[in-house]
């Protein structure tokens, strides 16, 4: 895709492409998304209203993107991410692509979500066996896991941390998320799964691949690829695993 990046001679943010993102109102870890980007592509955030990580409100981010998809509208997006792990799965299989359905018809701009670009990522890869890890609540956890079942995987080991607030998901300490996974690595998985658009992972996966020696996937960086492969874009680093070398 060649982006409408230059105006009479003024070189545009996004002068390879833009993204727009659909992004929880409670979080605050999108730079996290933002840091995985190429130079010259560009991410524009409009919020949803989300308080907390719990099933109600998960069910319920999805009900009002349209309004949200019409303001990324505005800024000449290329393609629009609905950001939200658990909000693109809450009502199961399925879910992700009603999400996505909606956003185009509302917009006719291209549309992918979290929780589809994850399953991309896992069938590039070639992986079944997932090991989970994620700061969510047992509720939210177990819809995660039939969501992926129901798409073919096999969740050989889980762990969620009974957090709701996505204050303190932010908050939790990149390399804890390091710890989780390598006491996890002799359980019989062949894939991390890292889930949560609103933790800080990315800087970890490098180490987490070496010292383990499975590939992972976590919510941001399986975004950006999915996005990037939409709009045939490369990335620009492969320090985010084995999924942005391939």
């Amino acid at each position: 895709m060649i982006a409408d990046g230059n105006l009479g001679g003024i070189v545009l943010y996004g002068w390879r492409s833009r993204i727009g993102m659909l992004y929880p109102s409670a979080g605050i870890s999108e730079a996290e998304f933002y840091r995985l980007a190429p130079d010259g592509v560009s991410i524009h955030t409009t919020r949803m209203s989300f308080k907390r990580s719990n099933l109600e409100e998960v069910r319920h981010l999805s009900r009002h993107i349209e309004e949200g998809a019409r303001l990324l509208a505005d800024a000449k997006v290329h393609l629009i991410a609905f950001n939200c792990t658990a909000g693109s799965l809450a009502e199961g299989k399925g879910h992700d692509r009603k999400i996505i359905q909606a956003i185009e018809k509302a917009v006719g701009i291209p549309a992918t979500t979290t929780a589809t670009a994850v399953l991309e990522a896992l069938e590039k890869l070639g992986k079944r066996r997932i090991i989970l890890i994620t700061p969510y609540v047992e509720a939210v956890n177990e819809t995660e896991i039939k969501f992926l079942r129901d798409h073919g995987h096999e969740v050989v080991a889980s762990v969620g941390l009974g957090i709701d607030d996505p204050y303190q998901q932010a908050a939790v300490d990149p390399k804890y998320w390091y710890q989780l996974a390598r006491e996890r690595r002799d359980v019989g998985g062949d894939v991390y799964f890292i889930s949560c658009a609103g933790i800080r992972v990315v800087e970890m996966i490098a180490a987490i691949e070496h010292d383990t020696g499975l590939p992972v996937v976590t919510s941001n960086q399986a975004l950006m690829w999915h996005c990037l492969k939409l709009l045939e874009l490369q990335p620009d680093s492969a320090d985010y695993g084995e999924l942005f070398r391939i």
